[in-house]
């Protein structure tokens, strides 16, 4: 006699969020690429890493959770960001925050940069420069000869420094890499003169 075997399939029903992008979360947020990269890094904004290219990718709910601030995730604007110095006049100034200086002269410019530069160094932030090539390497003897490892620094990763790419693309995807592999925060010093020697349109800067 046969026995006649019955297989018993179990349907498993799984709900999937859809995954959002870094551009998509950025314009939720209302705060930069840069910003949500950092965050990520950081551990304050939890993320996944998807395919070869270990591209982030968000979880409606983990969105949910960073905003009301539960499970220890900090809340935007919660304070849980924190105040940073610039390096200025004790000022400080939100995480992620986006200054602009207004100046009269070149040695003006350059002697508020020194300052915000050495402070992200001081900080254990990793900084980049974008500044014509006479401005930029003004900084940096500036920074060796008041005692700071500039060589160090760079071969760490910590310092990095261009004279502005050929164009936007190119540049946005340049300080989007050196942001994403920032470990902790990330300060950028944008010289945009050099813009101008480059001969990018103003429609390409607004």
């Amino acid at each position: 006699m046969r026995e006649s075997a019955v297989s018993g399939v179990i349907e498993a029903r799984i709900s999937v969020e859809r995954l959002l992008n870094v551009r998509e979360v950025a314009e939720l947020l209302n705060v930069s690429q840069m910003t949500i990269r950092r965050w990520t890094n950081a551990g304050m904004l939890n993320c996944y890493r998807i395919g070869k290219k270990r591209e982030r990718r968000f979880s409606p709910r983990d969105l949910q959770t960073f905003l009301v601030g539960e499970s220890g995730c900090a809340a935007v604007g919660s304070g849980t960001l924190g105040a940073v110095p610039i390096g200025f006049a004790g000022i400080e100034v939100p995480d992620g925050s986006h200054l602009t200086h207004l100046y009269l002269d070149v040695q003006e410019a350059l002697g508020l940069q020194e300052s915000f530069l050495r402070q992200g160094l001081e900080n254990g932030e990793t900084v980049l420069v974008v500044a014509p090539d006479d401005r930029r390497e003004f900084l940096l003897q500036t920074l060796t000869q008041t005692g700071l490892d500039v060589v160090a620094l760079m071969s760490q990763g910590r310092l990095h420094h261009s004279g502005g790419k050929e164009s936007l693309g190119d540049q946005v995807a340049y300080i989007s890499q050196v942001a994403s592999s920032a470990k902790g925060r990330f300060r950028l010093i944008g010289d945009m003169s050099w813009a101008k020697r480059k001969k990018w349109r103003i429609e390409e800067l607004r």
